[in-house]
């Protein structure tokens, strides 16, 4: 964690440098020299080698965040002075907090080099390690015995019959398989089965089982493994590990030479390129089928260069399989249950979210445990509790994969634990939440790069994919957390003072959210305590509330004595009109509020706001005497991303000048109707790339379409349009054309716009359109007909809720295409 605080301070102290009146009475020269060395020197370190030096790293990252309170405290009352002209802040107040950054700028820095220093010391006591490692290793027998019991394989079965085919396969060339999935789902208990089936064993001349390991991550060390196993043995002397790499892959060529021979490598951590240069000169083909087995928690690692690449994904058991394997591990063979304990256990069975690992502990936990235990099991929120100080195998094994995490990620994947238990995580939230606290620099890319950290949890099996995107297949949707992971980032964000739950009153209690940089309220009732709101004034510097708990159908208070706070989500609570209390917090980035009034013209003072989401509640129906505006006052909002509105538009902007420039940085508007749809709205947000309107009536959809036909030329780069027509009237057309849409566009929604399939020529020629959804008579008529070479680039077709007969194609091929739901 202390590679993400040293981050954090580096990018405040950014922005405070390019505050005017800092610069105007300071003299404090800020060198980002120190920040930018240490981060370049752990940022790829392996975690394991930070285990020794944890107690050095902790330092660093209370000394990060005590700067970056001081700075974030400083900014913020530089930008509440800015409302009141008459006011300002002394010398003498500059002079107190110069004095203060500059000792505590100095401490972090001294900090910094005592933790490379310890770093330093930790990687030489490693190296003098490996050599007895590696030793060790010899004795380890070459042939794996499958030593699980029959229960570990569970579920299995099917998985070991496609390896099975897999390595019996007559195909002759050398195939590579890759066994992936997350930790705890048998990877090795199915390889180890397979390996030892005498059908496989009979059908190799040589085979090899190899337990790699994080700390084996180079070439040389991996190469020696194999030879090991092989029976060549070497002296691991420095000299040979780092200068005879060519003759270790001639010894191991002619190991394998002229020989049938199948190898397990175990435990892959190892990157892309090593695996790569060991496989394009180590592993002879002989075109007699071999086999190459390698067994990883990580799915991305990058084979794509090499031919017969095969990849076996092991998916969550089902809820029978679950049961099945509680069952046999709880109780002694034969064993019946009653009715009321199966039931008890089948609930428990699916708590466990599919995981082996889990459901074998679990029922070791509850063999010879009465009725009434496994029912208390069966209410708590998680059957098992994850720490890092738990001796379980599994709560090992599932720190390890966290401690394994790139310096980078670490970061992101403990966010994923402010979600509730099997909450549903949307892609684009999540990056907004990571991109507002701050984790990354925000440039015009930002929210596309920061996708690619959710990619790679994914890819390491620490999340999992719920729905994948239509635009992408290989990025997802929607995601989720197991709870075993979900567990453990909880207790990990606890520990070091990253985030903590609220689910009950005593969790609010000032000992127990003392420092902590965020509060996650998972049930809002503990927000109508008064007390609650007593105790959160002990927590000043809180960084993020976000009340994630079941939505409110009545108001209840809500705290916000945080002055630093930068994010504030509270969607789910219900206010009658807009808290004033937020106004002071100046250092708001994302704002998610719902509220049965309108949005105040004070909103200008939150000047850092970059994501708006104003809702709201479903009960509460707008004025029919026209349409609900923004106030003008929105226009000031300079630094705005994203804009969701539901049911409010924006209003005409006042001239052009210089306090009011365009809203160059917003890029989303979503919930708007018509009326935002003007040419006066939109030439002033020069950048907009995806519009979601709602029109509520026939004039406005008129007005709309025939606007919309104009964003070719405002647009260039126009990424995704979406119209809904509310309560349409199907027995005649809304509009009579299909409007014009820029030619980069990507992805089209339309819902209620009763347009006639004929005109719908006018989306099949555009070049880059990739998803196309139509729902709820977005076209009308029995017969859609598609000839020749239209939508060349569409991936996804949605349609749903049409009145569609017949689908004929007269020479279309609509090649590009993975997915057509109905």
């Amino acid at each position: 964690m202390a590679h993400a605080a040293v981050y954090s301070v580096k990018s405040a102290m950014m922005e405070l440098e390019s505050n005017s009146a800092f610069k105007k009475h300071s003299s404090e020269s800020i060198s980002l020299d120190d920040f930018n060395s240490f981060l370049e020197a752990i940022e790829l370190l392996p975690s394991h080698n930070l285990v020794d030096a944890a107690a050095s790293e902790r330092r660093v990252k209370d000394a990060a965040q005590q700067l970056i309170d001081l700075i974030d405290s400083h900014v913020s009352d530089l930008l509440l002075l800015s409302d009141h002209q008459s006011e300002s802040i002394s010398s003498d107040d500059y002079i107190g907090f110069t004095f203060s950054f500059s000792q505590q700028l100095s401490e972090l820095k001294q900090e910094l080099s005592s933790f490379l220093t310890a770093l330093k010391i930790t990687e030489q006591q490693q190296q003098q390690q490996q050599q007895q490692q590696q030793q060790q290793r010899k004795k380890s027998s070459s042939d794996y015995n499958s030593n699980g019991k029959q229960q570990d394989l569970v579920g299995l079965y099917g998985e070991i019959k496609v390896l099975k085919e897999w390595i019996q396969h007559p195909y002759s060339s050398l195939l590579v398989t890759t066994i992936a999935g997350m930790t705890g789902i048998g990877k090795t208990t199915l390889v180890k089965h397979v390996y030892s089936d005498p059908c496989v064993v009979d059908g190799f001349e040589t085979r090899v089982f190899v337990h790699i390991g994080p700390r084996y991550s180079q070439l040389e060390e991996i190469m020696l493994l194999v030879l090991n196993q092989l029976g060549v043995v070497f002296p691991t002397s420095d000299e040979l590990l780092h200068e005879n790499v060519d003759y270790l892959r001639n010894q191991l060529s002619e190991a394998l030479s002229g020989q049938k021979y199948l190898i397990v490598l175990d435990d892959v951590w190892t990157d892309t390129d090593v695996w790569n240069r060991m496989r394009f000169n180590s592993f002879p083909e002989y075109e007699k089928g071999s086999r190459i087995i390698i067994i990883s928690q990580i799915q991305s690692l990058d084979y794509s260069m090499l031919e017969n690449q095969w990849i076996i994904p092991l998916p969550l058991l089902n809820d029978d399989d679950s049961w099945k394997l509680l069952h046999q591990t709880a109780f002694s063979s034969g064993y019946q249950c009653s009715s009321e304990l199966e039931k008890i256990g089948k609930k428990i069975a699916r708590n466990c979210q599919g995981l082996p690992a889990a459901i074998i502990q679990v029922g070791e936990n509850l063999r010879g445990k009465l009725v009434q235990e496994w029912k208390t099991l069966s209410e708590n929120e998680d059957p098992l509790v994850i720490t890092r100080n738990d001796d379980t195998p599994l709560s090992k094994a599932l720190y390890f994969s966290y401690m394994m995490l790139p310096q980078y990620l670490k970061v992101f994947f403990l966010y994923m634990g402010v979600f509730p238990k099997k909450y549903l995580i949307s892609r684009t939230m999540l990056i907004k939440l990571w991109v507002s606290e701050g984790f990354l620099s925000l440039n015009p890319s930002s929210e596309e790069f920061v996708g690619i950290y959710l990619d790679l949890l994914i890819c390491r099996n620490v999340v999992l994919i719920e729905k994948k995107a239509s635009v992408n297949m290989n990025t997802t949707k929607n995601c989720s957390m197991h709870f075993t992971f979900r567990s453990l980032c909880v207790n990990e964000a606890k520990s070091e003072k990253f985030f903590h739950v609220l689910r009950k009153y005593t969790d609010c209690k000032p000992e127990n959210i003392k420092s902590h940089q965020r509060l996650c309220v998972h049930n809002n009732v503990v927000l109508a305590f008064k007390e609650v709101h007593e105790w959160m004034e002990f927590v000043p510097n809180t960084r993020s509330l976000l009340c994630f708990g079941p939505k409110q159908q009545y108001p209840i208070g809500l705290p916000l004595c945080f002055r630093l706070l930068r994010i504030l989500d509270a969607l789910a609570v219900r206010f009658y009109e807009f808290p004033h209390q937020v106004f002071p917090l100046v250092q708001l980035r994302y704002l998610a509020i719902t509220c049965d009034g309108e949005l105040p013209n004070s909103i200008s003072k939150l000047l850092n706001l970059e994501v708006l989401i104003f809702g709201r509640h479903l009960n509460i129906k707008l004025s029919k005497n026209g349409p609900a505006y923004l106030p003008i006052e929105i226009w000031k909002l300079f630094k705005l991303r994203q804009l969701y509105c539901m049911g409010f538009d924006l209003p005409t902007p006042p001239p052009s000048d210089g306090s009011h420039p365009v809203l160059e940085n917003l890029v989303t508007l979503s919930g708007v109707s018509v009326h935002s749809c003007t040419k006066e709205v939109l030439s002033r947000i020069p950048n907009l790339k995806r519009v979601a309107v709602q029109i509520e009536s026939a004039h406005d959809s008129v007005e709309t379409f025939s606007f919309f036909s104009q964003f070719t030329s405002l647009y260039q780069e126009f990424e995704s349009f979406k119209c809904v027509v509310v309560n349409p009237n199907l027995s005649s057309q809304i509009v009579h054309c299909v409007p014009n849409f820029p030619v980069n566009i990507k992805k089209i929604s339309l819902s209620g716009c009763g347009f006639p399939w004929k005109k719908i020529e006018v989306l099949s020629a555009l070049p880059n359109l990739k998803v196309l959804k139509l729902r709820w008579y977005a076209f009308c008529g029995p017969v859609w007909k598609i000839s020749g070479a239209e939508f060349p680039a569409l991936e996804f077709l949605l349609l749903e809720d049409l009145d569609i007969e017949q689908w004929e194609f007269e020479g279309g091929d609509m090649r590009y295409m993975h997915r057509r739901w109905y």
